[in-house]
């Protein structure tokens, strides 16, 4: 928009599209003005919001301090094996074992019955054998 002065020309009336223009810099000024009171309200909020947070977080110096705090302290148990370790040891142990087939699974053993179990069934039988003596003998 070309830069129109406030006063015609000399000797001249004020540009009669002033008023307009007035009116319209008016009504932007007051929402101007009412965005500014919401800016400043906010502004208000995180202040008052970082004001009650930064006093505890911590500072990177802080941050140095416990990570060798902690390195310090993990130090006596860095022997212990990582998961790759382990896996390896793993796939050992699984690679020793396979010349020994001959042995049981543990779905084998499971489908296998226990003593206990193989007793009690022992058990079952001696008793009704007996009770089947004893009425023979009763019968006769």
């Amino acid at each position: 928009m070309p830069d129109i002065p406030l006063a015609g020309p000399p000797g001249g009336p004020y540009d009669p599209n002033m008023e307009a223009r007035s009116a319209r810099l008016e009504e932007d000024m007051h929402e101007v003005k009412a965005t500014t009171g919401r800016l400043e309200m906010a502004i208000v909020r995180i202040e008052t919001l970082l004001t009650a947070t930064l006093p505890h977080l911590a500072t990177k110096a802080e941050l140095n301090e416990l990570r060798s705090e902690m390195v310090a302290g993990l130090a006596p148990i860095a022997h212990l094996a990582t998961k790759a370790e382990l896996n390896e040891l793993r796939g050992e142990v699984v690679v020793g074992l396979a010349p020994l087939p001959h042995l049981a699974t543990k779905a084998e053993l499971a489908e296998k019955p226990s003593k206990t179990y193989m007793w009690g069934i022992l058990a079952v039988l001696l008793t009704a054998y007996a009770c089947g003596l004893a009425a023979l003998a009763i019968l006769k």
